[in-house]
């Protein structure tokens, strides 16, 4: 099936499929390596806030913070400038006498950010980094926007060894 596929393509032999195979695996390999290292800071601070210490803090400010890009419209027929609706929360938390403020959500995607919705004067959860009391989050862990990158280097090594 495959090699009537690519026939169709105009592969019509099998050095074109290997280079065809190669040049494809190189490309989803690198855009998924390259995914992964643009997000090494959300996947360390993710891993590393598991060990971090809880606290109690309150919710003193929050605004928007929506932006638009280029893209698909909601109804998948029109191009054009789509809005994404975010909302940034500021809270303020105390660690060793010393008030901190941050606005950290978690560390991850823009999908994972959207999701935060805390009214003005909410007491929340919160973790913060005992080495550095400034950084803090409210959702912790390694969430599934900084490792999206697994998915295309996967999907590239499917290629090389199924087909």
């Amino acid at each position: 099936m495959a090699a009537a596929l690519f026939q169709k393509m105009g592969v019509s032999n099998h050095h074109d499929w290997a280079t065809f195979q190669y040049i494809v695996f190189v490309a989803l390999f690198g855009f998924g390596a390259w995914l992964l290292y643009a997000s090494r800071d959300f996947i360390r601070l993710g891993l590393a806030s598991y060990r971090w210490p809880k606290t109690t803090g309150t919710i003193v400010n929050k605004y928007d913070t929506s932006f638009t890009i280029p893209g698909v419209g909601m109804n998948n027929t029109t191009v054009g400038m789509v809005e994404c609706r975010e909302t940034t929360h500021v809270y303020e938390y105390e660690v060793w006498g010393k008030i901190y403020r941050c606005h950290t959500y978690c560390f991850g995607a823009y999908a994972e950010t959207s999701m935060a919705a805390y009214l003005s004067g909410a007491e929340v959860q919160l973790y913060y980094d005992p080495n550095h009391p400034e950084v803090a989050v409210l959702r912790r862990g390694l969430q599934p926007g900084a490792i999206f990158g697994i998915i295309p280097m996967a999907g590239a090594f499917l290629l090389l060894f199924l087909l």
